[in-house]
Order: C-alpha cells, then sequence, then structure tokens
C-alpha cells in the first residue's frame, strides 16, 4: 500500500515552507526554468514539495540536488519523449518507459538515495483509478519512478495510468492540479506555486464522452477529469487571490505566451521556455526573490 503523508505536522511549530509545481507536460521546461532560478540563487530548502505530472519529473531532480541534470534532460532529451505520429499508430503520444525507464533510471539517473536523504518531504500527487481521489505519495524510494510514470499518465496522451504497488493510479493533474489545500493541511504557512499558465486562466471541463474514452476501465476518473478538475484548478487559482489569514504566497507563472504546448517536440523551443522561465522568474522575484519565507508580490492575476 502506499505510505499515507505521515509526519508533516510533527516537523516544527512555527511557520513552514512549501513548493507547489504545477504540471503541463512539455509547457514544465518553463517551471523547470523557475526551478534552476530558485535553486541558483540558493534557495533554501523547502519543508514540503508537492507536484503532479511533468512538474513532478522536475521537483524530483530538484530536491534530490540534481537541477542541472534535470535542466539537462529537458533541454537535450525530452523532445525524444513526444512522439506525436503515434497517434495514427494507436500509440501513446508520450513514451514515458523512454523517459522514466530510460532517462530517469539510466541515462540521467535520479539519485533515490538522495531524495531519501533531503530534508524535504516530497509528495507525487496521484489520482487513484478506483475512487477518482487525490492520493499524496511520499517519494523516498524506489517506487519513485513508477509514481512519476502514474503521475505523467496523460489522458489519451498515454494509456492513462500506471501502477504503483499493483494498484493503478492515474495523472495526479486530474483530482488534484494544484495542491494549495493539501498544503495547508500539511501546515505550510510559506508557500511557493510554480504554475504553467497565467492565473487569469481558466478550465473548462471536458466533454463526458472524452472521459470515457481516455478512462474506459476507470469510471471514477473519468468522471472527476470531465466535471471535478476545472472546479478544483479553478477554485485554486481563487485562492491565489485571497488566501487565508496568515498565510503567506508568492506566484511565479508565465508574463509572456509560451512557444511550447503539451506535445511541442522542437528542442528550440522548448530550452527557450526554459530560459523563458528562469528569465521570469527573476523579474517576478525582485530583489528580494531569494529569500523564503518573504512577503512577495504575486504576479499579475489579469491580463
Amino acid at each position: 500500500m502506499l505510505p499515507p503523508a505521515t509526519g508533516v505536522q510533527e516537523q516544527g511549530q512555527g511557520r513552514k515552507t512549501a513548493l507547489i509545481v504545477e504540471g503541463g507536460a512539455m509547457r514544465g521546461a518553463w517551471a523547470a526554468g523557475v526551478l534552476a532560478f530558485l535553486s541558483e540563487r540558493a534557495q533554501p530548502t523547502f519543508d514540503l514539495v508537492y507536484a503532479a505530472s511533468s512538474g513532478a519529473c522536475s521537483a524530483a531532480y530538484f530536491v534530490a540536488g540534481l537541477w542541472q541534470p534535470g535542466l539537462v534532460i529537458w533541454r537535450e532529451l525530452a523532445s525524444q519523449a513526444v512522439r506525436k505520429t503515434n497517434f495514427l499508430r494507436h500509440k501513446p503520444i508520450i513514451d514515458l518507459a523512454y523517459l522514466v525507464d530510460h532517462v530517469f533510471r539510466q541515462h540521467v539517473p535520479l539519485s533515490v538515495e538522495a531524495l531519501r536523504n533531503a530534508p524535504t518531504l516530497f509528495f507525487i500527487v496521484l489520482t487513484d483509478c478506483r475512487t477518482g481521489e487525490a492520493v499524496y505519495f511520499h517519494a523516498c524510494d524506489e517506487r519513485v519512478f513508477a509514481a512519476l510514470r502514474a503521475s505523467a499518465s496523460m489522458p489519451l496522451a498515454t494509456r492513462g495510468f500506471d501502477f504503483v504497488d499493483g494498484q493503478p493510479f492515474a495523472d495526479g493533474g486530474v483530482a488534484d492540479p494544484i495542491p494549495i489545500q493539501r498544503a495547508l493541511q500539511d501546515g505550510a504557512t510559506d508557500i511557493t506555486i510554480v504554475l504553467t499558465h497565467k492565473p487569469s486562466f481558466r478550465l473548462k471541463p471536458a466533454p463526458r464522452w472524452l472521459g470515457r474514452l481516455a478512462y474506459p476501465e476507470f469510471p471514477e476518473v473519468a468522471r472527476v477529469w470531465t466535471t471535478q478538475q476545472c472546479l478544483r484548478y479553478n477554485a485554486a487559482l481563487d485562492l491565489l487571490r485571497q488566501p487565508p489569514a496568515g498565510i503567506r504566497l508568492r506566484v511565479f507563472c508565465p508574463l509572456k505566451p509560451l512557444k511550447v504546448g503539451y506535445f511541442t517536440n522542437a528542442q528550440e523551443r522548448i530550452a527557450a521556455a526554459i530560459v523563458s522561465g528562469h528569465d521570469e522568474a527573476l523579474e517576478q522575484a525582485g530583489d528580494i526573490g531569494v529569500t523564503v519565507p518573504a512577503a512577495l508580490p504575486v504576479c499579475p492575476v489579469a491580463e
């Protein structure tokens, strides 16, 4: 069974820092640039990190102290995982076997020991295929690779799910795309959020027939994806505008339209998105952006 998110409240009284990284497939290159900025500026270690989909992949290398190898993956290898012509062959557009089993395990290895020894509690967000509910997997052992595959299993672009401990889990962004409520529940008081859309973006519901097509075996996931994901996503963005009393937020988000989409495989565009993420993080952070906790300006919420 997956380990519960225990031990969070016992990490100490007082203020607690958290980092949330939104997914978005290849849009995650922008988020990787933000994480590079935080790492370069000797960002103090976060107590808690939550991420799903491609955000979880970048966050894993960030928490392990391997942010530079993580950027190598984005610059040189991530594009090879996107195979658009597979759609015509009824095969997954995103090759997670290549990305996780070859790149993360062998070519640019993600150190499980570094994750285990990190002072940060790192949670990969998953969606339970049986219930449609979010699960927060504490990544601290070899199962991290299975969890990353499951969390990155986008509907329609992959087979839609993968197994952790013999149980099927889907894209974590389906059940909890921006897990700010979970961070608050776990006692976070100073939260940094890395978005891959502007906060003015609003997610719309997906057609129910598309849900049945994406998850024919798992009706609860199909229901959540088509009717609940948009509500939870938009509610999280609203919460960023009006956080609870005593909660300090800072938000990094794209200031300009990204030139990468979910399935971009042009290396030059991916590299440009990394640079954009880094430079726009610097622009949004200002002179005091290297300190956590700090009452940083939230980036604009209107176009």
